[in-house]
């Protein structure tokens, strides 16, 4: 037996990809009662409760960081989470955050509190996505940039001292052995079975001059997800007659989407059901993705598994999954003009050529079920057969 224990500072059970990632890991499991699963997130209260043989999800104390009360919290119940690790004596402990639940690991390794393999699950870089943009505005960008360039060397040696870090693409992988972190593993994400079902909605969409073009955004609302380039590009896009533009999320950006009105536009703000998402991708023919700090792009390759056309940038996750798709659909990142350059591009496409080419991208991902199966033998392979 193999004991995992997932541990996240920041943690939403209702937060898009977050809940699809650990709710893969929650059904893998449960498919695997030879191993033991316990997943630590932050909540209002302490509580510990089944969710069948081999799984318990425990919830530790943590204030709410937004508004929403099922919006993401910052576990900071540390005693909580010694207690836990000195009663189950996990065999793995992934810390998917690089922050507080991070360091604290770290401390219990180093000090020979917790004696097996300590992994970082690093679903972002926080430096290119929030250090850096918070150093380029306001007001002392001089000290902001002086600050970041003596914080970002610190932050990677301490992600260097991890067993072993996780990364779900290459991009992250490669970017981080420039920073000097060495021992990686590329787990790639996989995709909720449904979406690789063949059924009539995969088959190829409509043209323009067959009828209006969908387009689509589903993720975070905030600007590190490139949000202010949707923004941006509404007005000259629905310009188009033929052209329907619908947004699907919550977060900082999410009132000037609700605020915004015409009758080619609609947005549907958060929804929590695969099935519900699987409906509307197969509602539409475009998703727009424009986030450039995207580590994998979970929404990018479901979109191409109902055989979406995708528009992204040329940085990030997203970039590396449209290369491999041997995609055109890629603009210069925050670039808004080559942004409806390309969403232009996309509109002309040659639908049945692009849906066969996302398509056949998602299959070589595969499941969730395949993608947390091949995570757990790399970790076992890494503990080696003391174990098991």
């Amino acid at each position: 037996m193999v004991i995992f224990l997932d541990i996240n500072t920041f943690y939403s059970p209702k937060a898009g990809g977050i809940r699809t990632y650990h709710q893969a890991k929650i059904d893998w499991f449960r498919n695997h009662p030879e191993h033991a699963y316990y997943l630590v997130y932050p909540g209002a209260v302490r509580r510990e409760r089944k969710e069948g043989k081999n799984v318990t999800l425990v919830e530790g104390t943590g204030p709410a960081l937004t508004r929403d009360p099922a919006g993401y919290r910052l576990l900071i119940d540390f005693l909580m989470i010694f207690k836990l690790i000195r009663r189950v004596k996990p065999d793995v402990i992934e810390a998917g955050d690089a922050w507080l639940t991070g360091l604290f690991c770290l401390f219990l390794k180093k000090s020979g509190l917790f004696k097996g393999l300590l992994v970082s699950f690093y679903h972002s870089d926080p430096v290119p996505s929030y250090f850096e943009p918070w150093a380029a505005r306001g007001s002392m960008q001089g000290f902001r940039r002086a600050l970041i360039a003596l914080a970002a060397p610190a932050f990677y040696r301490f992600q260097s001292a991890y067993d072993l870090t996780a990364v779900s693409s290459k991009t992250m992988e490669d970017s981080l052995k420039t920073k000097g972190v060495r021992a990686l593993a590329h787990l790639p994400f996989g995709v909720p079975a449904m979406f690789i079902e063949v059924d009539p909605a995969v088959r190829p969409k409509p043209g323009p001059g067959e009828g209006d073009v969908h387009i689509l955004y589903v993720g975070r609302l905030d600007r590190e997800k490139g949000i202010d380039l949707v923004l941006e590009a509404l007005p000259k896009l629905l310009h188009q007659t033929n052209i329907r533009i619908t947004v699907v999320g919550k977060g900082g950006q999410a009132d000037s989407f609700s605020a915004y009105k015409h009758p080619r536009f609609q947005f549907l703000g958060f929804i929590d059901s695969q099935e519900k998402i699987k409906e509307i991708y197969d509602r539409h023919h475009i998703l727009i993705a424009p986030g450039p700090f995207e580590t994998f792009g979970l929404g990018v390759l479901e979109a191409m598994a109902r055989g979406l056309v995708v528009v992204g940038p040329d940085q990030g996750g997203t970039a590396e999954l449209l290369r491999q798709a041997q995609s055109p659909f890629i603009f210069k990142t925050g670039d808004g003009g080559d942004f409806v350059r390309v969403v232009d591009n996309a509109i002309a496409c040659k639908w049945e050529e692009e849906t066969l080419r996302s398509r056949a991208l998602a299959m070589r991902y595969g499941t969730w079920d395949a993608s947390i199966g091949r995570m757990i033998s790399r970790y076992s392979a890494r503990m080696g057969a003391r174990r098991l």
